[in-house]
């Protein structure tokens, strides 16, 4: 089940699912699916229901808090550091100094200053991010039960996953298209489990080049 924002969005427009289902040209019950997490919203429907709603892709899948924070589109820009790779699929030793910068609409580096992009390597997270996708990732927010983060396992090794929290246990979650892509559990009381280490919450990310939905 994915965790779409697509009801609290709506819902602050004041809009029944009927509302939405004619503004983007489809069905209510489409919509209840989409808000269910039955059915999985292609980027060409996300990306209408974000105009329509007025309120960013990030926030719809779960990415942001505020849905005015992030707007990927929006002008001037500043350019915020590319740290390395990062693997979504299993974890690798990952993060290191690029040199590069990527460009971020200027509200975006106002609301995350100490941000940095990480390029995805790799399909366990691919329902959301596609291959050479770079997501914006800051150290400062807190990342909450079913924030999408990268965490740290085993010291230098990193993944980009959707984590839950249980008490001492941690459990990492895939968003793949993939069936092989199972979930991770790390409970942390085991002294024979793996260290793991939360480095930031994914707040923001853009597309490579070329991707179409």
């Amino acid at each position: 089940m994915r965790n779409y924002r697509i009801a609290e969005a709506r819902i602050a427009k004041g809009w029944t699912q009927t509302d939405l289902a004619k503004k983007i040209g489809t069905t209510q019950q489409q919509i209840a699916r989409y808000e269910s997490g039955d059915n999985d919203v292609k980027s060409s429907v996300i990306i209408k229901m974000s105009e329509a709603l007025g309120v960013t892709i990030s926030y719809l899948l779960g990415l942001g808090e505020d849905p005015g924070v992030i707007q990927m589109r929006r002008s001037p820009s500043h350019p915020m550091p590319v740290v390395g790779r990062i693997a979504a699929g299993t974890p690798r030793e990952a993060i290191y100094q690029t040199g590069e910068t990527h460009e971020a609409p200027e509200s975006l580096w106002e609301a995350h200053p100490d941000g940095f992009w990480l390029e995805v390597s790799g399909n366990s997270m691919n329902r959301l991010f596609p291959e050479g996708t770079l997501v914006l990732v800051d150290p400062d927010e807190e990342v909450r039960n079913g924030d999408v983060a990268v965490v740290f396992v085993n010291g230098d090794d990193a993944t980009l996953k959707r984590v839950y929290y249980d008490g001492e246990t941690v459990r990492l979650h895939p968003e793949s298209h993939d069936p092989e892509y199972q979930d991770r559990v790390i409970d942390r009381e085991d002294p024979d489990a793996p260290e793991v280490r939360v480095l930031g919450r994914a707040v923001a990310y853009a597309s490579p080049d070329g991707w179409r939905a």
